[in-house]
């Protein structure tokens, strides 16, 4: 007898939205291509979809999708259903039409009831299915599919797409759930689900449900049976909610007689269309699945990977470095922290295809008098500024040569920052990723050569002909994408940001991290036991409010407390709502809204801020203090922040508060490195709205920045129509959030959240800002007007970011891409300039050849290491050097002090 036929029936909605969260790794949700718009859910989808296509080769295969949910035949019957669930993140939604054009480049049938969800779409053709002799299987995660699993009918469960699936048959199920397949509807009607706020019965959990249907065999007889259920509170709850438990299974039964869009024999195998799928693939920018459905070979041409084993061979490898005049180079090391990295090879490549790999590990060595010669001998083409260098995250070769005591001169190029300024949206400029984008190719993965977990080996532990490809490789993809990259940044305009501003800050950053800042560990111990003494006071606090002890690290108990047992919601007028998982939404919003009605969430939100406060610095800065330097290095990224802003990170030195008194006990904790040197910080003042009048021209602005005046006194009395001297404090501040809001954006709704005006009044007093300083309306629909049509917004110095969302059809994105249109003028083009003060203040010291050193950039702020007989001049130099880092309508002013610490330099 032949094989009955396999037919896969995938839930599209719910795989939509794994893939989602399974990739969603960025504060846009995930992945994303090139000009931003999200990939993760599509390139999650793909994959899963790949896996089970290649490991089950159905014969049969269709994806369901849910119909609308404002049309839903459940929400009719039951309002309330699903209403508690979290709205759909805009990035989610944004993919699904491109999950839409997958399903049919693929060539699956796709499948909907309109009013009916995926899970009936599924239950229809699972039925029909089976009864055409099919053996069907169901690929979802959700529990509720379980009640149509039969002798033909499987749960195939894929929890990820390298791992074996769960195939659940009708014993699996009572296994599971300890009841059959056929009782799961009256199970799920019993214990209810938060996630779609279908009630249940109170008290009724999966367990305790599933004890009740074992003894009573069904709800019918459990509910007509009630007298003789125990306990007594189980008993009570159910006769008072028998109403729940009969709404609540007909919203969990799962309907099999919906009409479809297609029927079963529209159902066919997967028949892809390759064009349209790699034609799809690109346009996403999934290379690596571009590839796998075509035979495209990467355009690489010849790859001549040469290790360099002898002196005669180094010689000619140094020659024709020397002949060449300009070469990618890179380096193999023990630790991908820069301070402790060694070195175990350098590679270097000058012309498509060509690269070579110079091993320090090698047995023999390259040169008899052993590791010190050949670093010597490499000097002398590395130190050479005639001979320009291209890099991959230079910065870190810089620090591992530095690290061996060589200087490289003649950086020229670096790929991330090239990559970076050319797409500042992608948050990928990784060597691997840039391979793929440019050239389809994929490189060799570092866990391929160093394996992973315990058995991971370092760089110098690998064969050398093996590490000799992996590195010559990444030297001539360096080398490539220069090539390719220098036309493309000519060809946008940005050549004079990259070689003005992002490539000499190079070595600035460099000397910075290099330096590091020392801290005072004794006080951080001391300051950690006053903290943790805080803690457990706030934790006391929390469990007499909550009259329970609490795991503080458990959403789902605060949640519990909160919304349950405290109802603190209701004094606050709020409306509770919950996560995709089931649980109370207790993030930092929603807290803060209620903690103007209530102790309990203005602890929690205490007890969060110190704890992490404790985690992130003051138990941990201690143990980066470096063993052999005694300070801390912090790095300063280039490649991150889409405005052009500096980030750092090990540690983040951005996010330490300020306002708060324990935040500036941390501060601190950052000392000048000895008895007769102070820490010097320089900071602009209200450096973006001084942007902000230059660019708006605006009469107004202008001349209360050239005569000093308070800004934000001068806002509130031209809205108000009063004398300075009237303007009381709360209008001041009015005026101070308008003042900064309006660069990012903030509507009417925002100015009345922040300040406690109405709606109405908030409206009104944008309407008179807009009033008294009439250039910054203009500029802002002027900037607009030129973002839509331009599609990409730019600082004043070249700087550009470009706005794919910026005519979406999806509002949200819209409204985010017109925000990025006003805010990236004014904050990239601030980045712009403390970058350029961070080059002439660095010069400066150096042509002056004075002692004081930069040691750090934290927004705004510069910090300096300086020598106490130094003072003067240094403050007086930076003022200089930060004044004239633009040349504005109105002073760049520049507030300095100096201290012992970095909070007494403030």
């Amino acid at each position: 007898m032949a094989d009955r036929r396999r037919l896969f029936l995938i839930d599209g909605t719910a795989l939509a939205y794994r893939s989602y969260f399974a990739f969603a790794g960025s504060s846009r949700g995930g992945l994303s291509r090139r000009d931003g718009h999200p990939t993760g859910a599509t390139f999650g989808f793909a994959i899963t979809l790949r896996s089970l296509l290649e490991r089950e080769k159905p014969d049969l295969v269709a994806v369901a999708f849910d119909g609308s949910r404002e049309d839903l035949e459940r929400t009719r019957i039951y309002p309330e259903y699903k209403s508690t669930r979290e709205k759909a993140p805009e990035e989610m939604l944004a993919q699904f039409g491109d999950i839409e054009r997958l399903v049919e480049a693929w060539g699956i049938p796709a499948v909907a009831s309109p009013g009916h969800e995926a899970d009936d779409v599924i239950g229809a053709l699972a039925v029909q299915g089976r009864d055409a002799g099919m053996d069907v299987f169901i690929v979802t995660g959700d529990k509720d599919v379980a009640q149509l699993v039969d002798d033909r009918i499987r749960l195939w469960n894929l929890r990820s797409s390298t791992t074996q699936p769960e195939i659940l048959d009708a014993k699996a199920v009572r296994d599971r759930f300890g009841v059959p397949p056929e009782r799961m509807i009256d199970l799920l009607a019993l214990m209810g689900d938060s996630s779609d706020n279908v009630p249940g019965v109170p008290r009724v959990g999966e367990k305790t449900a599933g004890k009740l249907i074992a003894e009573f065999g069904s709800l019918d007889e459990l509910l007509a049976r009630t007298n003789d259920v125990k306990p007594p509170a189980i008993k009570a709850s159910l006769e008072a909610h028998r109403d729940l438990a009969l709404l609540s299974r007909t919203l969990v039964t799962i309907r099999t007689d919906v009409p479809l869009s297609k029927s079963l024999d529209e159902i066919t195998p997967p028949r892809p269309d390759k064009a349209a799928l790699r034609a799809l693939f690109r346009e996403l920018e999934f290379e690596s699945l571009a590839r796998e459905v075509g035979d495209d070979k990467p355009p690489v041409g010849e790859q001549d990977y040469r290790i360099v084993r002898t002196e005669a061979e180094l010689d000619a490898m140094l020659d024709e470095l020397r002949a060449a005049k300009s070469f990618a180079v890179d380096t193999e090391t023990t630790s991908i922290e820069p301070m402790h990295a060694e070195l175990v090879g350098v590679s270097f490549a000058w012309r498509a295809g060509l690269a070579y790999y110079v091993p320090f590990n090698l047995d023999p060595p390259v040169l008899p008098a052993g590791r010190q010669a050949l670093l010597d001998a490499l000097r002398s083409v590395l130190e050479d500024p005639t001979l320009e260098k291209t890099g991959q995250n230079a910065k870190y070769d810089l620090h591992v040569f530095a690290n061996a005591g060589v200087a490289v001169r003649g950086l020229g190029f670096d790929t991330m920052l090239a990559s970076y300024l050319l797409s500042p949206g992608i948050g990928q400029h990784n060597l691997d990723a840039l391979s793929l984008r440019y050239f389809d190719y994929t490189k060799i993965k570092t866990k391929e050569l160093l394996g992973s977990g315990k058995q991971q080996k370092t760089f110098d532990q690998v064969d050398v002909d093996l590490a000799g490809r992996y590195a010559a490789e990444d030297a001539d993809f360096t080398w490539r994408l220069r090539e390719r990259m220098a036309p493309e940044l000519a060809a946008a305009n940005l050549m004079e940001v990259f070689t003005a501003i992002e490539m000499p800050l190079v070595p600035v950053l460099l000397d910075m991290e290099r330096e590091g800042i020392r801290v005072d560990v004794d006080h951080l111990r001391r300051l950690a036991e006053r903290l943790r003494a805080e803690i457990g006071l706030l934790e006391q606090r929390i469990a007499e409010r909550a009259g329970e002890p609490l795991n503080l690290n458990s959403p789902a108990q605060i949640g519990t407390v909160l919304f349950e047992k405290l109802l603190v919601h209701k004094a606050a007028g709020y409306r509770p709502k919950k996560t995709k998982t089931g649980q109370w939404k207790t993030d930092a919003d929603v807290l803060e809204e209620l903690a103007e009605h209530h102790e309990f969430p203005r602890l929690i939100l205490d007890w969060r801020q110190l704890s992490k406060l404790a985690g992130t610095y003051v138990e941990t800065l201690p143990k980066m203090v470096h063993p052999r330097t005694g300070r801390i290095h912090t790095s300063f990224n280039q490649a991150v922040a889409a405005t052009g802003r500096l980030s750092s990170d090990n540690p983040n030195l951005q996010n330490i508060p300020v306002r708060t008194e324990w935040g500036r006990e941390v501060r601190r904790a950052f000392v000048a490195r000895a008895d007769g040197w102070q820490l010097l910080s320089a900071d602009y003042s209200q450096i973006e709205l001084r942007i902000l009048a230059h660019v708006a021209e605006d009469p107004g602005l202008i001349e209360a920045f050239r005569t000093g005046e308070d800004i934000h006194t001068r806002t509130a009395a031209k809205v108000h129509g009063l004398l300075p001297g009237m303007v009381t404090p709360e209008l001041r501040n009015q005026a101070k959030v308008i003042n900064y809001g309006l660069v990012y954006g903030m509507g009417p709704s925002r100015l009345a959240a922040e300040t406690g005006m109405t709606a109405a009044e908030a409206k009104r007093f944008i309407d008179a800002y807009f009033g008294a300083f009439p250039g910054v309306k203009r500029w802002l629909d002027a900037t607009l007007i030129r973002a839509r049509e331009a599609r990409e917004v730019h600082t004043l110095f070249g700087r550009r970011r470009p706005l794919p969302d910026i005519d979406a059809d999806n509002v949200p994105l819209r409204v985010a891409a017109e925000n990025m249109a006003v805010n990236t003028p004014i904050q990239g083009t601030a980045a712009d300039i403390v970058k350029r003060a961070m080059l002439t203040v660095h010069g400066e010291i150096a042509r002056r050849k004075l002692r004081a050193r930069l040691l750090l950039q934290v927004h705004d702020e510069l910090v300096l290491d300086v020598p106490e007989t130094e003072i003067q001049e240094v403050g007086l130099l930076v003022r200089e050097c930060m004044a004239g880092a633009a040349d504005l309508r109105v002073p760049l002013d520049v507030a300095i002090g100096h201290g012992r610490d970095w909070l007494a330099a403030h």
